[in-house]
């Protein structure tokens, strides 16, 4: 059980809330302010990945900057400095999955409020969720679990054979939320907490296999929205 499940954290730039954990990630819910950002941070041990949901953001590195428009995703590496502002009116609304879940893997390098080389937030920022926020349940096989947040539609789904996602558009967002695709050697090709498209899933389906079965959140923008995506796969 998480420290941080039932609770909003208070940001400077927002909020976040623990949406959904197991042993190999955390996924959570993030809404920064308009024109609000975050520190420039890295975490050392851990890797992130981001779904941007509503918005547009600018995510800065250590010396350039991409721009996600909603809805995209973005894989960053353990040890990658980043910074995430929001640039559209309303701010933006994110999920943001870390692998493992340890919010305190964290490295400030600067920060517009004052928290340069500060640790996560303590109990002092805490507050109990309040009724509007999402938390995901784990689905069982052939039984999914459909969200809707930010006018996107979360299907959560366990799976046995991957064959049904041959039929999905191929350009969907998902996550990996356990299980995954292994390597003749048992050793993880697509793992906990990896965010990557249906095409780029179906190619690796062709030649790794998923013993253990494998649990998804798939992303549909509504009205028919384009799906985007940024750095990555």
């Amino acid at each position: 059980m998480s420290d941080y499940e039932g609770m909003i954290v208070r940001k400077p730039w927002g909020y976040e809330y623990l949406m959904y954990q197991n042993d190999k990630i955390g996924l959570w819910y993030l809404h920064i302010q308009e024109g609000a950002q975050t520190s420039l941070h890295c975490h050392p041990g851990k890797k992130t990945g981001y779904i941007l949901l509503f918005g547009e953001a600018q995510v800065s590195f250590l010396n350039d900057s991409t721009t996600l428009r909603a809805v995209s995703k973005l894989m960053l590496r353990e040890g990658l400095f980043h910074s995430t502002k929001a640039i559209s009116a309303g701010g933006v609304h994110v999920l943001e999955v870390e692998s493992p879940p340890d919010k305190n893997n964290l490295v400030r390098l600067d920060d517009h409020y004052g928290r340069k080389k500060q640790p996560y937030e303590g109990s002092e920022a805490i507050v109990p969720m309040t009724a509007d926020c999402v938390t995901l349940a784990s689905p069982a096989p052939g039984a999914p679990i459909v969200y809707t947040i930010q006018g996107v539609s979360l299907f959560v789904e366990s799976f046995d054979d991957l064959a049904p996602l041959k039929l999905r558009p191929p350009g969907e967002i998902i996550l990996v939320m356990d299980g995954g695709l292994v390597s003749r050697t048992d050793e993880y090709i697509l793992a906990p907490g990896d965010v990557v498209s249906i095409a780029t899933i179906n190619r690796l389906s062709d030649t790794f296999s998923s013993p253990r079965g494998i649990a998804l959140m798939t992303v549909r923008p509504g009205n028919g929205a384009p799906v985007a995506s940024a750095v990555g796969t």
